[in-house]
């Protein structure tokens, strides 16, 4: 419930007069495949909807189809079978290694569509229809309509999009794992897209231009928000926030509203004292920035184009405001690395312990080659080279007082890759890795297979012929 996106769709549709929105969880739950409101089998509904927005996201999406009898492969489905929609960034960006499962993308911001492809659903005579007429809605991408070109979905003004204000609050003890990411809160999204193009990040692509709602309408969604939702607290959402004209004094507004107040990141270029010091008023306690590199060069060759001064200046801002924590976020296995640029990160995190005293998070992750970024043809390192880069950032970082490094698996980091540059030919990996589960599934399924799936990260062939991509659109 930490996704927006949930809260978005829920409201929306069962906002509807001829619409019932339910909801499924893969963990957690009494049933992946019986809704939480009403015990519905996930089969019974006319569309099953996903949004991935983490690659290996997928084994679960095919497992709970399984589990309720729901044929994976669209190819099998028959007419009394429920739709298989699939959104989010990950299939926004490449849909294809997902193509013999789903029976229609949304590509690109879904709030968009939704309510087309529920008029589809409700006005056809069939099934069969129902995704053939699919292909007429913009940003809609049927597989097995062989569309030649899609164009992806971004609104223009976000003041003119519905935002949920009767949001769910899952009713579990504070601190626990089910609590959402930012606690019992209202999230309200800010801005949406980034206005930078750092070369690695997907939503600086293909998420352009950021957008940002005005002052008085993100009051007005507060001020609604409270009003039907049983929470104290406002969560901010979105990329590049501290870009937003006037945000010091929305912050300052909530908090003056004996709110609490949380923020995911910050670029370290936008922070103030005073933009701090609210979040501080308002019960955050943990400043996030993502460096991405420990050297200047480093992040002037990503695009990223911070420099030290400024991130020391954020931390030092971070302990004058009162903050007690600092998480930095650093990337490791980038195109034109050094193994200097490596041991720069843990020179960085040792200085800014130094200079902030605060209690620092240093999360390592690896290079992932996305879709449609600058650096999409880029090669990915193997999974050993990663391993030595970490264990020079956690030997550079072993005795450094308050500071703790963790990160994803560089494994967990192959295979997103894989899924992220690969082309439909990957679904009978994919299809053969639900079935058996965790990482070694993955290596069972590639050998099965007989197909490339580990090595496509590295593979400089792929740099050469036509991106699988290549038929989205702006």
């Amino acid at each position: 419930m930490t996704s927006l996106a949930t809260h978005l769709f829920y409201e929306g549709l069962n906002r509807r007069v001829d619409t019932s929105c339910e909801r499924y969880f893969r963990y957690d739950v009494p049933s992946p495949i019986r809704s939480l409101e009403t015990s519905r089998p996930l089969k019974e509904n006319h569309v099953v909807a996903f949004s991935l927005t983490w690659e290996e996201d997928v084994l679960n999406l095919l497992q709970m189809l399984d589990m309720d009898g729901i044929e994976t492969l669209s190819e099998n489905r028959g007419p009394e079978s429920p739709i298989v929609l699939v959104g989010g960034p990950v299939v926004s960006a490449n849909p294809e290694p997902y193509a013999d499962f789903v029976d229609a993308f949304a590509i690109g911001e879904g709030d968009l569509v939704i309510h087309d492809i529920v008029d589809v659903v409700r006005d056809s005579p069939s099934r069969s229809d129902a995704i053939a007429s699919m292909t007429e809605i913009p940003g809609v991408y049927v597989p097995s309509a062989g569309q030649s070109s899609v164009k992806r979905l971004i609104m223009d003004d976000l003041d003119d999009l519905f935002h949920p204000v009767a949001q769910i609050v899952p009713d579990v003890p504070d601190g626990t794992k089910l609590d959402p990411v930012f606690g019992k809160s209202l999230l309200v999204e800010v801005t949406r897209g980034c206005g930078y193009s750092c070369k690695f990040c997907m939503v600086g692509h293909i998420c352009r231009p950021r957008r940002a709602r005005s002052l008085d309408c993100l009051k007005e969604i507060v001020e609604q928000g409270l009003e039907k939702t049983p929470v104290r607290k406002v969560s901010m959402i979105g990329s590049s926030l501290g870009d937003l004209d006037g945000l010091e004094s929305f912050a300052s507004w909530i908090v003056s509203q004996n709110l609490q107040l949380s923020a995911p990141s910050l670029r370290a270029d936008s922070i103030t004292l005073e933009l701090l010091e609210s979040f501080v008023k308002g019960g955050q306690r943990t400043l996030t920035i993502a460096p991405e590199a420990g050297s200047e060069r480093m992040r002037r060759a990503m695009g990223k184009g911070l420099d030290d001064e400024e991130i020391e200046r954020a931390a030092r801002l971070a302990k004058e405001a009162g903050y007690i924590a600092l998480k930095l976020y650093f990337i490791i296995g980038l195109p034109e690395e050094s193994e200097e640029d490596i041991i720069d990160i843990s020179k960085m995190v040792k200085n800014l312990s130094d200079v902030s005293g605060l209690r620092i998070t240093a999360s390592i992750n690896p290079f992932v080659p996305k879709a449609h970024t600058r650096w999409e043809r880029q090669s990915q390192p193997g999974v050993e080279q990663l391993r030595e880069r970490l264990r020079i950032v956690q030997n550079g970082l072993r005795d450094v007082p308050r500071v703790e490094v963790e990160g994803i698996d560089p494994r967990s980091a192959r295979i997103q890759a894989a899924l992220s540059v690969g082309d439909r030919s990957i679904g009978r990996v994919i299809h053969l890795a639900a079935q058996y589960g965790g990482l070694g599934g993955w290596r069972r399924a590639e050998k099965e297979s007989g197909l490339r799936f580990l090595s496509l990260p590295s593979d400089t062939e792929r740099h050469k012929a036509k991106l699988p991509w290549s038929f989205l659109v702006s």
